[in-house]
Parts: structure tokens; C-alpha cells; sequence
């Protein structure tokens, strides 16, 4: 079977780490006004989005026990839209440096990708509250099976990321795991796992993969 997968994107390889947002996470729980207060409250706009994240992996690659990122490609689901999400985070202390390749795609290229063998092993649900201002962008995550949310402070300025998380008394609380390993840290210890896939997810990434087949005409 040929696929074409014709990628339309701004990505610079050589100017994108410098134009990668430096982002600061933490499971402190942190109020609207809080947030409001480190935020321009002349330019402030906010945003909800709900999305799904799927994650695609060729059988046979070798894994080193619990799986990771770098060994799916990752398709977010969003407002009836698909889209290939590639990130390859670089882990700097609190910071994560977060450059990034996202393109849109179509149901039949993500099916596509099943029909050639790729396996859906793992999915997130989350609705996400956005706040930005031009400077920083605030996001706070709320993951299907996670009990907390999940707060992103975001920006291009290392400086600015770090001060607005300091004034809403972040220091301390950081993280720098991926929302895919809090998902599966979140699965029951004795959850069995059935070529790669935990049974407790395993019902409703059938349900994705049946919707993703059933949008391509």
C-alpha cells in the first residue's frame, strides 16, 4: 500500500530551538484570580479545548519496559480535526524545552497508518484552560483518570516563564514527566498488559479506532 503524507508547516530546524517555549509544570492547584493577577489584563484572552490523544506504535519495536513518547506518533483528535503532534522535549532542571512539529492530517491518513500496521497503545482525554497574554501562556490540564490538574506555564522568555511561576508560588511543586507517563503511572500496579496495551484503556481505544474508521468516506 503507498501513502503520501504531504506536510505543509513553518518548522525551522535550525531556528527552532531558539523559538522553542521554555515550560515550567506543576500539579498545584492555583486559582482563576492567581492566574489573572501574572497576566497582562489588557491583552488577556482565554480558550477551552477538549481533546483526545491517541498513541500509534509499530508492533515490534523494542521497548524497554513502560512505553514512551519517542516510540509512537501521536494523534490529537480536536474539534473534528486530526493532527500528527511531534515533540521532542529537552529536560533542563524544572524546564522543559519543548521544540515542536504539529500538522494537520485527514481520517484516512491516520487510518491509513493502522492498516499498515500501527497499533493504537495508549490515549489521553483532557480538556485544557487556556490564558495568554502574548508574553506567557497559561494552561491548566485536566486529564481523564488524573484526580489534580495539571498547570503549564509557557513562554519563549526563560525570565518570564520563571517569575510568573514564582509569583503563583510554583517553586517546589515542578514536574517535567509527560502527560503519557502520568497517565499510565495512573493505571492500576496490577493492571495486566496485553500486547503493550493496559487492559483498563484497551475498551476504549477499540471505541477511537472504530470512530477514526468510521470518518473516512
Amino acid at each position: 500500500m503507498l501513502m503520501l503524507l504531504k506536510i505543509q508547516n513553518d518548522f525551522d530546524p535550525v531556528l527552532s530551538p531558539e523559538s522553542s517555549p521554555f515550560v515550567l509544570k506543576s500539579t498545584k492547584q492555583v486559582s482563576y484570580q492567581d492566574i489573572l493577577k501574572v497576566l497582562d489584563g489588557s491583552k488577556v484572552c482565554s480558550s477551552v479545548q477538549n481533546f483526545t490523544d491517541v498513541y500509534l506504535r509499530l508492533p515490534g519495536i523494542p521497548s524497554n519496559g513502560q512505553l514512551t513518547e519517542g516510540e509512537c506518533i501521536r494523534v490529537r483528535i480536536c474539534e473534528g480535526r486530526f493532527a500528527v503532534l511531534i515533540r521532542e522535549p529537552i529536560r533542563e532542571g524544572n524546564f522543559i524545552i519543548q521544540p515542536k512539529v504539529d500538522f494537520d492530517i485527514s481520517a484516512s491518513t491516520v487510518a491509513g497508518l493502522l492498516k499498515l500496521g500501527y497499533q493504537a497503545v495508549a490515549y489521553i482525554e483532557a480538556s485544557a484552560v487556556i490564558y495568554q497574554d502574548g508574553k506567557i501562556l497559561i494552561e491548566v490540564d485536566h486529564l481523564q483518570g488524573v484526580t489534580n490538574p495539571y498547570i503549564q506555564i509557557k513562554g519563549t522568555n526563560k525570565e518570564i516563564v520563571s517569575s510568573a511561576a514564582s509569583s503563583l508560588s510554583l517553586d517546589g511543586s515542578y514536574t517535567t514527566k509527560s502527560y503519557l507517563q502520568i497517565i499510565l503511572e495512573s493505571l492500576p500496579v496490577d493492571d495486566n498488559v496485553t500486547a503493550g496495551i493496559h487492559n483498563q484503556q484497551a475498551a476504549r481505544l477499540q471505541e477511537l479506532v472504530e470512530f477514526i474508521q468510521s470518518q473516512v468516506c
